[in-house]
C-alpha cells in the first residue's frame, strides 16, 4: 500500500533537429466482431513530397497541391513555418536537404518500408469506430514527416500522422526531443490509438462551464471508455501506455487514491496547474504521490465513467453524447474508489 506524503514553427524544429543531430474495457456486447474497414486507406504524402519538390513541370506540381488540399498549405505554413506560398518548393527543398531532416526522412522511410502493421491497425480501429459510432463518418488519412513536430494533425475531416514521431522508444534522435517517460509512447503500435484518440477529441471536444478537476477527469474518462470499446483487446492501462508496474500500482492503491483526491479537496479545484498535473503527461502526479503514474486523472475518470456505464447500461456512443454534468455522472456511478 502506498504511503502518501502531506503545434512549433519550422525554425524551432530546424534548430531542434540540428541540435539533436549534433549532439479497452467496454460492455460485452461492444467487444465482439473486430472488422477491418477496407475503405480506410493511408495516402503517403511523405513519400510523394520529395518528388514534388524536384518537379519542374508546373502543371504536375499543381496537381500534387490539388491532390493534397487542404493539407498541403497547412503542412507548409503551420507545421514547417514556410512562407514562399503558393508552391513552397524553395522552403521545402531547404527542409528536405538539411542534414538532420534528411537523416530523419531516410530513417522514417526505412522503418516504415517493412513496418506496415500500423495500417492494418488503423483499418481495424476505424472499422470498429463505425460499429461503435455508426452515425460518424470516417476521416481521410495521410502520413507526413514533420521534423518531430505534432504527431497527429486534424484538418477538417482529414487526419495526418507524422510517422517520424513513431520510430520506437530507442530511436537515437528522440533522446533530446522526448523525456524518458515519453519515449515508450513513440512506437508504431501506438499510431492507431493516438490517431483515434485525437479524432475523438476533435469530434467530442471538452466543454465545461465550471472546469473543475472532476469535469476534466470525467471527460478524459469518456474518451478512454470510447477507446476501450474501439480497442477491446486493450485494457485502460495499455491505452494509457502504462507499464505493468504502473498498472499494478493503480489497482493496488485505487481506494487510497480516491481517498486522497477527496481528502486534499482536489476534486472540485479549478486551478489549471493542478488539473494539468493530474491529466497531462508527466513522470508522476506531483500533486498526489511520487510513485503514481502520470495522467492518473485520466485513469480515475475512466473508473468513474466505467461504473456509470455499468449502472446506467450505457453504450460508448451514449457516453460520448451524454451531457457534460460530471457531478451527476459521479453520483450515479456510485464510484467510491
Amino acid at each position: 500500500m502506498m504511503q502518501f506524503q502531506h503545434t512549433t514553427s519550422y525554425a524551432m524544429t530546424f534548430c531542434l533537429l540540428t541540435a539533436i543531430f549534433i549532439a479497452c474495457n467496454g460492455k460485452a456486447s461492444e467487444t465482439q466482431g473486430l472488422v477491418a474497414d477496407p475503405c480506410v486507406t493511408v495516402e503517403r504524402f511523405d513519400r510523394e513530397l520529395p518528388a514534388y519538390v524536384q518537379e519542374a513541370d508546373t502543371a504536375s506540381a499543381a496537381r500534387f497541391r490539388t491532390k493534397y488540399s487542404p493539407f498541403f498549405p497547412i503542412y507548409c505554413r503551420q507545421i514547417l513555418g514556410l512562407a514562399d506560398a503558393p508552391a513552397f518548393q524553395q522552403g521545402l527543398d531547404m527542409f528536405l536537404t538539411h542534414e538532420a531532416i534528411a537523416r530523419l526522412y531516410a530513417d522514417t522511410e526505412s522503418h516504415f518500408a517493412t513496418d506496415t502493421a500500423w495500417i492494418a491497425d488503423l483499418q481495424q480501429a476505424f472499422g470498429r469506430y463505425r460499429q461503435v459510432l455508426p452515425q460518424e463518418s470516417l476521416p481521410r488519412i495521410l502520413s507526413h514527416v514533420s521534423g518531430l513536430n505534432q504527431s497527429i494533425v486534424i484538418v477538417d475531416s482529414l487526419l495526418s500522422i507524422s510517422l517520424d514521431c513513431y520510430l520506437g522508444a530507442d530511436y537515437p534522435l528522440y533522446e533530446q526531443r522526448y523525456y524518458i517517460y515519453e519515449r515508450g509512447l513513440h512506437k508504431s503500435d501506438r499510431i492507431a490509438c493516438d490517431a483515434m484518440e485525437v479524432w475523438l477529441r476533435t469530434r467530442y471536444p471538452y466543454v465545461s462551464k465550471r472546469n473543475a478537476l472532476l469535469d476534466r477527469m470525467v471527460y478524459e474518462g469518456k474518451i478512454l471508455y470510447a477507446l476501450a470499446s474501439i480497442f477491446p483487446e486493450n485494457d485502460e492501462y495499455r491505452l494509457l501506455g502504462y507499464t505493468d508496474t504502473q498498472a499494478e500500482w493503480c489497482r493496488t492503491n485505487e481506494a487510497e487514491i480516491w481517498h486522497q483526491v477527496i481528502g486534499r479537496k482536489h476534486l472540485f479545484n479549478t486551478e489549471s496547474m493542478l488539473i494539468n498535473k493530474y491529466v497531462e503527461p508527466a513522470p508522476f502526479v506531483s500533486a498526489l504521490h511520487p510513485d503514481s503514474p502520470g495522467r492518473l486523472g485520466r485513469w480515475i475518470g475512466y473508473q468513474i465513467v466505467k461504473h456509470y456505464a455499468h449502472e446506467k447500461k450505457k453504450s460508448a456512443a451514449e457516453i460520448l453524447a451524454s451531457p457534460d454534468n460530471a457531478g451527476e455522472i459521479l453520483t450515479e456511478s456510485k464510484y467510491n474508489g
